[in-house]
Formats: structure tokens, sequence, C-alpha cells
């Protein structure tokens, strides 16, 4: 599996990278301090999953996943991984496009559940 990971926050980086070296032992994961960075990472190189806050300065996680929709034109599964919990958030985000959430702080066995069938959906032989 091939995963990109945007998040802003160095604490939060780290976190999401040690948990998914745990559930995907031979991932390989390229990570962007932001959502520019993202998008030029997903320009270059395919990805089978993307990762992403929400909330990050320049291009922020929703800004991300409509570059990657409307103008890369890629169908790579985008999950929101944010702060944003309230009532309602989930939904906001899914009905915007993404194809899962997760909120923080991070539950690794939340991570999988919303993880695996994307992963086995998406994962190039």
């Amino acid at each position: 599996m091939k995963c990109l990971v945007a998040e802003d926050d160095e604490f939060n980086r780290l976190v999401i990278l040690e948990m998914l070296a745990l559930l995907y032992p031979a991932a390989a994961v390229a990570v962007a301090a932001g959502g520019v960075e993202a998008a030029a990472l997903a320009a270059a190189q395919p990805f089978d999953i993307v990762l992403t806050d929400i909330d990050m300065p320049g291009l922020d996680g929703i800004g991300l996943l409509r570059h990657l929709r409307e103008e890369l034109g890629l169908s790579t599964p985008v999950v929101s991984v944010t702060a944003f919990a309230v009532v309602g958030d989930r939904e906001r985000l899914l009905m915007s496009g993404f194809d899962g959430y997760v909120s923080k702080p991070i539950d690794m066995d939340e991570l999988r559940r919303v993880l695996d069938p994307l992963v086995a959906a998406e994962v190039t032989p």
C-alpha cells in the first residue's frame, strides 16, 4: 500500500506514522506537512489512499480533496483525520466527498476499521 499523509502538526504526524507502521508494516508512507505539499506529491506519483487533516494552513483538507478530485482527476480514497468531532462534523465531511472519517485523538481500532475496506479495494497488485 502506498499512503499519503497530510498533517501540519508534527506530533500528530508521528502518531499517524506509528499507527500505520503497526497496522500495515509493508506500507510505503509519504508525509506532507500541509495541503499544498500533499497536492504536489499526489500530482507526482500515485497513492492507494490519502489521509488528511482538515484544519491546515494554506490548503486545508477540504481544499486538498477538491484539488485531488477536480484538478488532478483522482479517485484515490481520501480519509479525513481531524479534531473536528462535534455532532454533524462526520456527516458534513463525508457528504463533502471524503471516503472515511477518523476523529482525533486517533483510536487505532477505529483507524483500522475505516482504512481496511478502503485499502483492500485500492491496493495495486
